[in-house]
């Protein structure tokens, strides 16, 4: 029963595609993004093995990746990325995975996006880096592995 419900949620995934905009990832219902935001593991395998796009976006351009992160599920990161999942996808307002599980305290969400060559250079819509945030939060682990991976990066 429960697959035979997932596979009908994938086929209508699949044949509800909207807002596809030239050279971005394809967005689809909301049934993988949410099991990914939900860090449900087991879903987000099953949805992934019966063909979900490992790159999906909402609305805002909001990745699966950028989900992950921004909720701390490492496990499904690491999945996401095994499954091809492009972790420096940027969403409208300038963002991606990396600027989330940083500004969230992620340390090791976030260490894993850089060691996986996620932008740590990104700007959002307002002007903030993602050291202006972790800054002004206090948060001095995730300033020295940003800082650590600026002078890596010669940045």
């Amino acid at each position: 029963m429960i697959n035979s419900f997932l596979i009908h949620k994938i086929e209508l995934v699949t044949n509800n595609l909207s807002h596809n905009r030239p050279g971005t990832p394809l967005m689809v219902s909301n049934t993988f993004l949410d099991a990914v935001e939900q860090g449900d593991f087991n879903q987000v395998t099953q949805l992934l093995e019966s063909g979900a796009d490992a790159n999906a976006c909402d609305e805002h351009q909001r990745s699966a990746a950028y989900k992950a992160a921004k909720k701390g599920h490492l496990a499904i990161l690491k999945l996401l990325a095994a499954e091809g999942a492009d972790l420096n996808i940027i969403d409208n307002r300038g963002t991606n995975a990396l600027y989330w599980a940083a500004i969230n305290g992620h340390l090791d969400v976030a260490s894993f996006l850089i060691e996986n060559g996620c932008k740590a250079d990104v700007v959002d819509d307002r002007g903030w880096t993602i050291m202006d945030h972790v800054d002004s939060s206090g948060n001095k682990k995730m300033h020295a592995l940003l800082e650590k991976h600026q002078h890596v990066q010669g940045v």
